[in-house]
Parts: structure tokens; C-alpha cells; sequence
């Protein structure tokens, strides 16, 4: 394939992408509420949730160093022994699920990548994740399949190949955090407790 059919690839697949515009509120207001945000995906897509986190922690937010209202981003695909200690011991289709249940409230937030949007480990998480009431967004491809069918919030690129859906995501994750620090969060510069006296 010659560069400008690629490019061309990528440059209609990102005509094509949509996302609920809730998306933007939703992950705006998280840092005021104090709700976590986790993120997910196997392969390219767990590439993708480890750099979705980094900006997310990081360059979302405005003045990042002064700042102490920050989003709380934890990436699922990132902690290595527990995802294998999952997969040995139980099944590899939980390794989201069960951190999960080890980390989330319902107030939070999932968000889980998957250019097919069919991963059996994906959809198990979003499975639980709906059933304790957290706010779900799905980041998909191809059809969507089932990820796009029931998040409740969606973000989809309408595109076959691999390669074109994790780099339409790859920008959508690029663009969040720009909108963020342009939104701006709540400022709380961290300060040293008074000193009082004692009688």
C-alpha cells in the first residue's frame, strides 16, 4: 500500500467518527466530583488506555504542577501481575472485571477501547460496570458490536482496519485532553494545615 492511500484511509475514517458529546461534560466534571476514571483494551487498544491515562493524569490538566484537583485516571491494562495472576487463576476475560471490583464505585467512570468492540474480557466489564451503575463509554470501530451497543455513551469510528481505528482513537484520546486543559478544572493548590495551639 502507497502512503497516500493510508493516508487517505485515515483522513475519511476520521470524517466519519462520531462521539456522544456527553463524553466531554462527563469526564469534565469528574475531577470536581472526585470520580475515577478507568480505561481499557487489549493489544493496540491497551497501548492506546496506557497513553489515554497519561494525558488524562497529566496534560488534561491546567497549571498540572500547582494543581491538586486532578483527574484520576487508573489504567486497567497496565498492571501486569494482576492481570496475569487473573488470567492463570481464573479467566483471561475477567482481568478487567475484577479490578474493578477491587477498585471502582458506581459514581465512576469506565471507559473501555476495542476496534471490534467484541473482546470477551471488555465486554465482561462493561457488563459489571453497567450493573453497579457507573457512567460507561465505549470507544469502538468496525460495527461497534456489542461495546457499542450497550455503553451508554459512544464514540465510534466507522472503519475496518486495525490500524486506522486505534489512530482515529489515538487522536480522539489527543483531543479530550486538549479540551480539558482548555476547559480547565477545579484549581486547589495544596497548602500546609494551620498550626494551633494547644491549651
Amino acid at each position: 500500500m502507497k502512503w497516500e492511500t493510508y493516508k487517505k484511509q485515515v483522513q475519511d475514517a476520521l470524517d466519519s467518527f462520531q462521539f456522544d458529546d456527553e463524553i466531554l461534560d462527563i469526564l469534565h466534571r469528574s475531577a470536581e466530583n472526585g470520580q475515577k476514571i478507568f480505561v481499557g483494551g487489549n493489544g493496540g487498544s491497551a497501548a492506546i488506555s496506557i497513553h489515554y491515562v497519561c494525558d488524562l493524569s497529566k496534560g488534561a490538566t491546567q497549571n498540572w504542577a500547582d494543581n491538586f484537583k486532578r483527574y484520576q485516571a487508573i489504567c486497567l491494562s497496565s498492571n501486569l501481575g494482576y492481570i496475569t495472576a487473573i488470567a492463570n487463576d481464573a479467566n483471561y476475560h475477567e482481568v478487567f472485571k475484577q479490578q474493578l471490583i477491587n477498585l471502582a464505585s458506581p459514581k465512576d467512570i469506565l471507559v473501555l477501547i476495542s476496534s471490534s468492540g467484541n473482546s470477551p474480557n471488555v465486554l465482561q466489564a462493561l457488563d459489571y460496570a453497567n450493573s453497579i451503575g457507573m457512567i460507561t463509554i465505549g470507544i469502538t470501530g468496525f460495527d461497534g458490536g456489542k461495546l457499542k451497543q450497550h455503553a451508554k455513551f459512544t464514540a465510534h469510528v466507522n472503519t475496518n482496519s486495525y490500524e486506522v481505528c486505534e489512530d482515529v482513537h489515538s487522536v480522539f484520546g489527543h483531543f479530550l485532553a486538549t479540551y480539558l486543559r482548555s476547559k480547565g478544572n477545579c484549581m486547589q493548590k495544596q497548602t500546609a494545615a494551620p498550626v494551633t495551639e494547644s491549651g
